[in-house]
């Protein structure tokens, strides 16, 4: 099944969980425990920001996030949920864990996105055109802390 969606992507990216798990290593089923504690709230935090400006999480792979934003000001409410998200990985530096150094670097375009429902035992959602390819182009030419947009 083929879609094509106006819209807005934003593709988040979180560093800071490889030296954090290394750190968390040496405490065994305990640090395990922490970590997963810290990766679920991060993401919770920042699906949610999404979500209060009427982004919908389409893929989330272990610290990267994918969301679409579709109708009126969706580029405005894209880029306003990224500054937000933005703003919020910092308030999540605290945990049981210790001080955690988390940073997130952010890619957003604009445009006509390709939506392909593709599988028959497992369905998967794949994106494709320029818009698709743009986004994760801007994620990974930015730093963290940085947001560029196309």
């Amino acid at each position: 099944m083929h879609r094509q969606i106006e819209g807005t992507l934003v593709f988040a990216d979180v560093s800071g969980f490889t030296a954090l798990t290394e750190r968390l290593a040496g405490r065994g089923k305990v640090g395990a425990e922490d970590l997963t504690e810290v990766l679920g709230a991060v993401t919770s935090e920042l699906i949610t920001q999404s979500a209060e400006l009427g982004g919908d999480l389409l893929k989330y792979g272990g610290d990267a996030l994918l969301v679409l934003f579709q109708g009126e000001d969706h580029a405005v409410r894209a880029a306003h949920a990224a500054s937000e998200m933005q703003r919020r990985i910092s308030v999540l530096r605290r945990t049981r864990a210790g001080r955690v150094r988390l940073g997130m670097s952010i890619g957003i375009a604009s445009g006509t996105v390709d939506l392909f429902l593709v599988g028959s035992r497992h369905l998967d959602l794949l994106l494709c055109g320029p818009v698709a390819s743009g986004v994760l182009d801007l994620e990974h030419r930015a730093n963290a802390g940085q947001i560029f947009l196309d």
